[in-house]
């Protein structure tokens, strides 16, 4: 079985980290490199059927992103394939792939046959990373074609600074409970605490909060040391975005709200005074 990474020119090791905890690394690896990055799919897809048919593979798997779900779809269907994307993991040999569904309410394991089966993968919080090297393997050079008629113009962003949230140790996550309680309240908490604030999708929708500290599968995916979860039920959309937290606490005035399951220590209680005392104590 032969399997094909597509990739950037550059660091992939999200892509290497996938490739090792999913024991692929002994596989019949080939590595297909995007050099330079296109613009858009039109500019890759009759490449990488060129590309496909020199050196066939049995799996393609393309990055975590917009662009790698989009071309994972379109090359499946130029080459009569299989597709599935924002895939978690692989058994290559038994052709099982499992995903989330319901935003992530739901782990499906789907057996696909067709060939070839180009996936995606889903994101993986930064921090979480192994740094894990792919091992050698032969490698080709794909080369994007001109840019479409119909594309005027498109803007490349080469340096993106890392959101404060990503490189937090510590991080406060409140919820829609207590919705009386404003972001200015929240900060001052989350600074006593030495915390970075998110927020559940809930809690930014109904106003007056940052959405670009949207945590959840919609948002931020972290791996913080610490995470504190204030206000929130623990639904799976939000859960998934602090799944890689090393310790967990949930603060919920409903004894039974789904939080306390995944949690390390559960506080039953109004979130409110319960941070408020937290705070006092870490300024002692």
């Amino acid at each position: 079985m032969k399997i094909a990474l597509i990739t950037q020119c550059g660091e992939c090791t999200a892509i290497a980290n996938w490739i090792a905890e999913n024991g692929l690394s002994t596989a019949e690896l080939e590595r297909w490199i995007l050099d330079p990055l296109p613009d858009v799919a039109e500019q890759v897809l009759d490449v990488l059927v060129v590309q496909w048919s020199l050196t066939p593979a049995d799996i393609l798997i393309f990055p975590a992103g917009p662009l790698g779900d989009e071309l994972a779809t379109r090359l499946a269907l130029r080459l009569h394939g299989g597709s599935l994307c924002q895939v978690q993991t692989l058994e290559a040999l038994e052709g099982l792939v499992n995903k989330s569904h319901w935003g992530n309410a739901l782990k499906a394991t789907l057996h696909v046959t067709a060939r070839p089966l180009c996936i995606s993968l889903t994101r993986e919080s930064e921090l979480s990373a192994s740094g894990s090297n792919l091992p050698a393997m032969a490698e080709y050079r794909i080369v994007p074609t001109a840019r479409p008629d119909w594309l005027e113009s498109a803007e490349s962003i080469e340096c993106v600074t890392a959101h404060p949230l990503l490189q937090a140790g510590c991080v406060l996550v409140v919820g829609l409970g207590r919705s009386d309680v404003g972001a200015d309240k929240i900060a001052v908490l989350g600074q006593a605490l030495g915390a970075e604030v998110g927020y559940s999708r809930a809690r930014v929708m109904n106003g007056g909060f940052d959405a670009e500290r949207v945590i959840g599968i919609s948002g931020h995916l972290l791996a913080p040391d610490i995470c504190i979860v204030a206000g929130a039920s623990g639904a799976a959309a939000l859960m998934a975005g602090v799944r890689h937290s090393r310790f967990v606490v949930a603060i919920n005035s409903d004894a039974g709200a789904p939080v306390f399951s995944q949690a390390d220590v559960g506080i039953v209680d109004d979130w409110l005074p319960v941070l408020v005392a937290l705070a006092a104590s870490a300024g002692v």
